[in-house]
């Protein structure tokens, strides 16, 4: 039975990791037929710069030959009219043209009625030549009360042949008569795209199914803001992922103290790592020239990364449909694994079924969305851990130390701790022991040659953890694929845990691999800690703590400043930055752990595995954020590996020369 497990758990592999392999292949020509941008000017700016230049909005467009779309918010009674008191009661004065469209637009969001009421609180709104109306209600709240974009605005954009982007705001109590009303009012004022203003969507909370469906039947794209934070983004992203764009956006604020350089890397990335489609330009405090260098730059710079400013240009992903059963595959082979591990850590009898059980439970539970979370968690739990465990095993099939005359020196095979025995705490029988390193041991000269062939020993082991780790991702990307993933309206679950917890699991093992016995822990709390221990310690936590902060965008904060100057020198360089926590500790920690592996120095030996380890687990994590391009993570992840493999490598030299020298 035991054989036949084994043979089950390498057909399912190579079976879950062709259909994984299928889906990247489809996500990565989706991701490459959509590589237009579209550029966006808040209407404010370009009314500003358009006065300072002596020039009207549309004059000032004309001339700006750069495609790009204009911005207008939302305008209200307090913006668009002068107001005087009359008779007791607040009087609005409007153009006829934005007389017309507060009638319609506070129709559909307040009460409006010809004749003032006596005993009520309203307002009046009159024009030159329009009957007056009131609209009854509390004057400072009516004033805020949106009214769409402004007619003398859009006439402008529409002279200057500039596409529209509506911002709009929701009003609460809004119907679902208000919604449908005030969407298709911005699409016959020639919106195509609407961004909401604000800290809330068009129709939270109860009327976002109203929002979602006026979208698709005016044909509007919706512009979810990264980091905006707005209430019903999520869902209204859920709802509509095939008329999803994202937008990346700088505030004036922020854009005061960024140089031009600073704002179009900063947008540069966020197209090129984050599947961002419209960027919401801001450069504030700056003429007309200096605005058309910035932006004349930001299309060099898109250009280079394959990408394209087209007016009007950004396109939401189409909806992807994945047959089912591909998932199904993927799911059988991860719970196959998940249950020879099991099998080989419990033993034998009945547990010997648990590879071919868990993979028909793993493969069920991909029939559900929540479960292909749960079964893309498991692979980012299993497979890093696994690559590192396995090295142990490998070692002393790669690197047999021999003295001077040719003779084995000694059994260097690992504990049996996938044999069953240890399992009550006794120390292991065969457990390896720190060679002594001195001349008599290896014959003068012989001890130099040996350590000589560590490297290659190296070599031989290095590939594995990193193919582990890889077939995780792919596992992942596989089980996490389609259009919401695109957007970031859905994403994979457990980052904190899928960072931690592998490396918990290698230190916990290389510790016991060190020490010679599964209950290494029992011992280890008799003997008295010292305070160098306590130091150690200390540090390992801290680290593995900042790196759980740093994980995502929850704590931009964490991230000093000489840093954030080191990581855009890197993207000048590369184009795709390398993780910092892959090429300056995880993967040259891991070359040192193995070198210590090979030469059977087990003091530092959990601590340098448990740092490595988190350059495995950050490959993982790289291909978890599916909102980034799968090109860019593996240039991302390729890049790492050529800076931290190469460090690795120097330091490996060093430590074996010390060895050497003893």
């Amino acid at each position: 039975m035991e054989r036949w497990n084994r043979v089950l758990v390498v057909l399912a592999l190579l079976v879950s990791t062709g259909l994984a392999g299928w889906i990247a292949i489809e996500r990565w020509q989706i991701e490459s037929r959509n590589r237009a941008v579209e550029l966006v000017l808040d209407y404010a700016d370009v009314a500003s710069l358009a006065s300072s230049a002596g020039m009207t909005v549309a004059e000032w467009l004309k001339d700006f030959q750069t495609p790009f779309s204009v911005a207008l918010t939302e305008g209200n009674l307090e913006q668009w009219g002068a107001r005087r008191w009359e008779g007791g009661r607040w009087v609005y004065q409007l153009s006829e043209a934005r007389f017309q469209q507060a009638k319609q637009m506070l129709a559909l969001r307040a009460k409006v009625q010809i004749d003032p009421p006596a005993d009520q609180p309203h307002v009046r709104v009159v024009s030159p030549s329009g009957a007056p109306f009131a609209v009854v209600g509390e004057p400072s709240v009516i004033a805020q009360i949106g009214l769409g974009l402004d007619p003398d605005q859009v006439a402008q954009v529409r002279l200057g042949g500039k596409p529209i982007v509506a911002r709009l705001t929701n009003t609460l109590g809004l119907g679902a008569v208000g919604v449908r009303g005030v969407l298709l009012k911005t699409r016959q004022q020639g919106a195509t795209l609407v961004i909401f203003a604000g800290d809330q969507v068009l129709g939270y909370r109860s009327q976002l199914e109203t929002t979602a469906r006026a979208f698709r039947s005016l044909g509007l794209r919706y512009g979810s803001v990264e980091f905006g934070r707005q209430a019903g983004d999520a869902k209204l992203s859920q709802t509509l992922p095939d008329r999803t764009v994202r937008v990346h956006s700088i505030t004036s604020a922020e854009s005061l103290l960024m140089a031009p350089r600073q704002v179009v890397e900063r947008f540069e990335r966020a197209v090129q790592e984050r599947n961002i489609r419209v960027v919401y330009f801001r450069l504030a405090s700056a003429d007309t020239q200096q605005m058309r260098e910035a932006i004349v730059e930001l299309e060099r710079a898109l250009h280079r990364a394959g990408y394209a400013l087209r007016e009007a240009g950004a396109r939401p992903y189409p909806e992807w449909q994945i047959e089912p059963w591909k998932w199904l595959g993927i799911g059988f082979g991860v719970g196959v694994l998940c249950g020879w591990l099991l099998s080989q850590l419990l033993g034998g009898g009945w547990r010997l079924w648990l590879p071919l059980g868990l993979g028909v439970g793993f493969a069920l539970l991909c029939a559900l969305p929540e479960g292909r979370k749960l079964v893309a968690l498991a692979s980012a739990l299993l497979f890093p851990t696994i690559g590192m465990v396995m090295l142990s095993t490998l070692a002393p099939l790669s690197f047999q130390e021999r003295g001077a005359g040719g003779e084995r020196l000694e059994d260097p095979s690992p504990p049996p701790l996938f044999t069953g025995e240890g399992g009550r705490g006794e120390r292991f029988s065969e457990a390896p022991s720190t060679p002594d390193p001195s001349p008599d041991a290896a014959g003068e000269g012989g001890l130099g040659r040996v350590r000589a062939s560590a490297g290659w020993a190296i070599l031989t082991l290095l590939p594995l953890p990193f193919a582990w780790s890889l077939m995780g991702a792919l596992h992942i990307v596989g089980l996490l694929a389609g259009t919401p993933f695109f957007i970031k309206a859905d994403q994979f679950a457990g980052v904190k845990v899928a960072h931690a917890l592998p490396l918990v699991l290698v230190l916990l093992f290389y510790s016991a691999y060190a020490f010679g016995a599964w209950r290494f822990w029992r011992e280890w709390l008799q003997r008295p800690m010292l305070w160098g221990q306590v130091a150690l310690i200390g540090v390992v936590l801290g680290a593995i703590g900042l790196m759980l902060i740093r994980t995502g965008n929850e704590a931009p904060g964490a991230v000093p400043d000489w840093e954030l100057q080191f990581r855009s020198l890197l993207e000048n360089v590369m184009n795709v930055r390398p993780r910092t926590k892959e090429f300056l500790m995880g993967h040259p920690m891991l070359v040192v752990a193995l070198a210590l592996l090979v030469c059977r120095v087990r003091s530092w030996l959990p601590l340098a595995m448990l740092l490595g380890t988190i350059g495995q687990v950050s490959i993982v994590n790289t291909f978890c954020h599916l909102h980034s391009p799968l090109e860019v993570s593996v240039w991302r992840v390729g890049w790492g590996m050529l800076i931290g493999l190469a460090g690795g490598f120097i330091l490996a030299g060093v430590l074996l020369s010390r060895l050497r020298s003893k």
